[in-house]
């Protein structure tokens, strides 16, 4: 058992006591409960759907010390048709939250579910089961990185907006849910004028840190109405945690902030806690599960970021940046016993993968999978232009282009390619082409979504060999700043570099480097369409909406 597994259980056995010892002393509160307010001030939600169960959770805001709410689940709006009802208790050792698992639902069904506490009654919530055997179309949208004080949630809005007209059967979340920055730290330069500052106005480090950060983000009306209107199948990413988390540790997590096994457990648990995810029976930090839309396509959400995860690899850290540096680095990057899904996760994959035998097979997870290679003149001027300050960024910008035309008129310039971000896949080579080598040999039709970048990407991908074994479509963030931002050029800038990348990075396809949004996958059998849709801001609550369509026919190729 590693130090931040018995982190958890320590923190899950503290939980349990108080539980205990707050549930003798309820009886007052039971009596007394109508004269007790409660609301249900975060919403409602539901998530982890499968063919006969789903979660429905909500939270209670009261002064009570303990609280128990009836819930039912009904296949019309107006409850006449009730099909499952019940009740459940919560208290401080939950955050008040309630979190049902409702069994012996039908197979691809909708439903309605809410809850009722002391003659309060929740907003009603909308959730659909998953199909069982033949399933014609589906369609889902994939959303990641949601930064409260970056700026407002138009992303979530347009996903409701659209799943009115046009119907959407999940909403995948591919990880940083929430951020666990404080004020005046990343992304909050807007926070005071939107009046979305950091909850505490501090970094989240301990459990009530975590919790009150959740119930801020919960509070937002875009956000509750996705929740409301559709499932929500959720992996964590870093920011749940702190800033590049990996096994033992992260980027955000200094000595002051104490001992870093207690504060992924803390964490972990509020993420347990808030989001409408199912609990894995043998230990709560397994987040890895899958999930089958029918014949139609089966969907594995990954865990690439906090249970096996090496150290990653940053060029920036080397204190010498020679190409002798930079190229002791990748090899790193390369070694055999590199991790980052870890052996357990691996082995549970490819037995899944060899079971299940429907169309399509779609990786949820949280890191680019797809090889961003670019010419070491490209990549070494674009490490100049990350450092450049505002007086030198013109000519660290200049020398970039002009490395680009002088590779692109003549390619065997510069025959040296180097991996663009070591924190994704890239740094992990020899488990992507483990997983590459699995998919190859079970023939299945690859599709990896991803998220982290904060930017939109569409890449064919190959392994060493150059074969082709599927495609990536990695969504943009909902609202946490991209490239645009971290290189401060103009648009028209930005704009250069998207029509240019590709020519440079062989299996990529498209870019987008400055727009907000998500994508959306419209599968059939024959087919998977994937369109990106961008708000045109996220620092007012009026936008408008712009859109790529890409095809993938045969799973290799997009067009």
């Amino acid at each position: 058992m590693s130090l931040s597994r018995r982190g958890f259980v320590k923190a899950l056995s503290s939980a349990a006591m108080v539980t205990s010892l707050t549930g003798c002393n309820s009886n007052d509160d039971q009596q007394g409960k109508s004269k007790i307010e409660v609301g249900f001030n975060h919403g409602v939600a539901s998530g982890d759907p499968l063919q006969h169960s789903v979660i429905i959770w909500t939270r209670i805001t009261t002064e009570a010390r303990l609280i128990n709410a009836q819930w039912q689940v009904a296949t019309d709006e107006q409850f006449t048709q009730i099909v499952a009802s019940g009740e459940a208790s919560t208290d401080s050792t939950k955050d008040f939250t309630v979190k049902v698992d409702v069994n012996g639902l039908q197979p691809n069904q909708h439903y309605y579910y809410r809850f009722e506490a002391n003659d309060t009654t929740s907003p009603v919530g909308q959730t659909q089961t998953l199909a069982e055997g033949e399933l014609d179309k589906a369609s889902i949208a994939v959303v990641s990185c949601s930064n409260f004080p970056a700026g407002y949630f138009n992303v979530y809005r347009e996903i409701v907006k659209q799943h009115k007209t046009s119907p959407i059967n999940a909403v995948l979340h591919l990880g940083d849910y929430i951020y666990e920055y404080g004020a005046g730290q990343y992304a909050t330069e807007d926070a005071q004028r939107l009046n979305r500052i950091p909850s505490k106005e501090s970094e989240c480090v301990t459990l009530d840190d975590y919790r009150k950060r959740y119930a801020q983000y919960r509070s937002d009306s875009d956000l509750q109405a996705l929740h409301a209107a559709l499932p929500m199948i959720a992996i964590w990413d870093d920011h749940e945690i702190a800033n590049d988390t990996w096994r033992e540790g992260a980027e955000n997590h200094q000595q002051q902030d104490g001992d870093f096994s207690q504060r992924r457990a803390a964490a972990a648990l509020a993420w347990l806690e808030w989001l409408p995810v199912r609990e894995n029976p043998v230990s709560s930090m397994i987040t890895y599960r899958d999930f089958s839309f029918g014949d139609l396509f089966d969907l594995y959400m990954l865990d690439t970021r906090v249970v096996a995860r090496d150290e990653p690899l940053d060029y920036f850290s080397l204190t010498d940046t020679s190409i002798e540096s930079i190229s002791g680095l990748i090899q790193q990057a390369r070694a055999p016993e590199r991790k980052l899904l870890g052996n357990d996760q691996k082995q549970w994959l490819s037995e899944r993968m060899s079971t299940n035998t429907a169309k399509w097979s779609l990786l949820g997870q949280q890191v680019l999978m797809g090889k961003i290679e670019m010419p070491s003149s490209v990549m070494m001027g674009l490490f100049q232009l990350f450092q450049a300050n505002d007086a030198n960024k013109l000519a660290a910008m200049n020398a970039v282009q002009n490395a680009i035309t002088a590779y692109l008129t003549d390619p065997s310039s510069d025959p040296y390619l180097l991996p663009y971000n070591l924190d994704a896949w890239d740094g992990f080579y020899m488990e992507r082409e483990w997983l590459y080598g699995v998919t190859t040999k079970l023939n299945k039709q690859l599709i990896t979504l991803a998220g982290d970048s904060h930017n939109a990407w569409c890449s064919e991908l190959s392994d060493h060999k150059g074969k082709g074994v599927g495609v990536e479509f990695a969504t943009s963030s909902v609202t946490s700043p991209g490239l645009e931002k971290y290189l401060g050029l103009d648009l028209q800038t930005i704009g250069q570099m998207e029509f240019v990348i590709p020519q440079l990075v062989s299996d990529l396809q498209w870019v987008n480097l400055k727009q907000r949004g998500f994508v959306r996958l419209d599968i059939d059998h024959q087919q998977v369409l994937s369109t990106w849709h961008f708000v045109s801001t996220v620092k007012e609550k009026e936008y408008q909406v712009e859109s790529q369509q890409l095809v993938t026919k045969n799973g290799l190729t997009v067009s």
